[in-house]
């Protein structure tokens, strides 16, 4: 590939593709344009980062391979269509986690477009360097490894092009990713507690308190700027829950006041997926015994898994069997089926290196369907969605004889089936520690 993909992806964009964008965000191919320009970096850089990760070669190599075969980088059937823009929308979201809708914010910003259309053209972005680079790989023959080198010199040749850009008079901040700080305790700024082998930091209140009032818009733009130097500064750290060294700036609080927090989980439900969107808390960084990270919240399933392992006044109750389960936040099917989503595997890849960390440990795994339909077949359902989560955690290293799975169908729900949002939050996957 003579171009950079991120160039050869805008230009996959034709004149027809363009035009029914257009017609679908009733925008104009101008900003669309505009706004796919921003987007693709976003998008390689992201895809860059996910072939870093834990099988994640393999699983771009065979995405992009589906995605060329579907021939994405043309017009496409309505069913088609359709199919690949949820997975597409899948994809950024477990991609960029909570920094989703900050991207989207900034693309919608750039080219003088709504939110909606803003996110969709990220998603077509998406679904293009997909198509690209499924082309690619099957012009070069290559395999998941040296597809994963390639795309990974793809992302570090946009990163670099992306701070020579930039300039000292551009508002959008960068970290070198090659040199970040070791996880060391920030001097005067709070104190750093042991937690199971591993490490959490928690910032000092009074620092807190001390910050000063300012006008409502310059705290709008330091709040952008955050979000921005996040956004680039952040790819590896950021995006795939795991990794060696994470960045002294992110906020971080200890176990004893995430466990506090544990009770304040809320979330909202998202019509058009038919989920319930959990909201995880407070950031935090967890480091585990092996000096791996994962940045997470503080209401989060790996935070209180990891709590309750790591913490030995926190026993297995062998009496009660209804006590202790933690409900995944992060883990969906597709609507009716057992084939989990996207993004779930991030969850359940930092679930399977909590598990690694603590290898006496079983655990059991719960799948719970509403009480709509045939019980006979909701039972059937989470049945089979429980042994699916549970061969995933065991295709990512972990002993299958540690985990069990089980299916209970619409029994022991959590709150009533009378509103779609009860149903989605009583659809769910859930995990109990049964020996640590």
């Amino acid at each position: 590939m003579e171009q950079s993909l991120a160039t050869v992806t805008q230009f996959s964009f034709s004149t027809t593709m363009l035009e029914q964008l257009a017609h679908e965000t009733q925008e104009s191919a101008a900003s669309l344009r505009t706004a796919l320009k921003r987007a693709v970096p976003v998008v390689v850089q992201a895809l860059a980062g996910r072939v870093s990760g834990p099988d994640g070669p393999e699983a771009i190599w065979k995405l992009s391979r589906e995605a060329y075969g579907a021939n994405v980088l043309e017009p496409m059937a309505a069913a088609n269509h359709v199919s690949w823009v949820k997975r597409g929308e899948s994809l950024m979201r477990g991609l960029l986690g909570e920094t989703y809708h900050f991207t989207v914010l900034r693309v919608a910003t750039a080219a003088s477009l709504g939110q909606p259309a803003a996110e969709r053209v990220l998603v077509a972005a998406a679904v293009a360097t997909l198509g690209v680079i499924g082309e690619h790989s099957q012009e070069q023959s290559l395999t998941p490894a040296t597809l994963a080198e390639w795309l990974t010199r793809e992302g570090s040749t946009l990163h670099e092009s992306m701070l020579a850009d930039t300039g000292s008079n551009s508002s959008i901040a960068t970290v070198d990713r090659t040199s970040t700080p070791p996880f060391t305790e920030p001097a005067t700024t709070g104190a750093c507690a042991a937690v199971g082998g591993g490490q959490t930091y928690t910032p000092a209140a009074a620092l807190v308190a001390a910050r000063p009032a300012v006008r409502w818009q310059w705290g709008a733009l330091l709040l952008a700027a955050v979000v921005l130097g996040y956004i680039f500064g952040n790819w590896n750290s950021g995006l795939f829950g795991s990794e060696k060294a994470p960045a002294a700036s992110v906020p971080v609080i200890s176990a004893e006041a995430a466990k506090a927090n544990n009770a304040a989980t809320g979330g909202r439900y998202d019509a058009a997926s038919g989920n319930y969107i959990y909201d995880t808390g407070q950031p935090i960084i967890l480091r585990l015994a092996d000096g791996t990270t994962q940045k997470v919240g503080a209401n989060s399933t790996e935070n209180r898994l990891y709590t309750f392992l790591a913490d030995p006044g926190q026993q297995v109750d062998s009496i009660n069997r209804t006590k202790g389960w933690i409900n995944f936040d992060r883990v969906y099917f597709e609507p009716g089926s057992t084939t989990l989503t996207d993004e779930s595997f991030m969850q359940l890849r930092n679930v399977a290196s909590i598990l690694k960390t603590f290898p006496a440990s079983v655990v059991k795994l719960g799948g719970y369907t509403d009480s709509t339909g045939n019980p006979l077949k909701n039972f059937q359902l989470s049945e089979t969605r429980a042994q699916t989560a549970m061969l995933a955690i065991a295709g990512m290293g972990i002993d299958i004889n540690r985990i069990q799975a089980k299916g209970y169908g619409g029994k022991y729900f959590i709150t009533p089936n009378t509103t779609p949002e009860g149903r989605a939050l009583n659809r769910r996957i859930s995990i109990r520690v049964i020996k640590k």
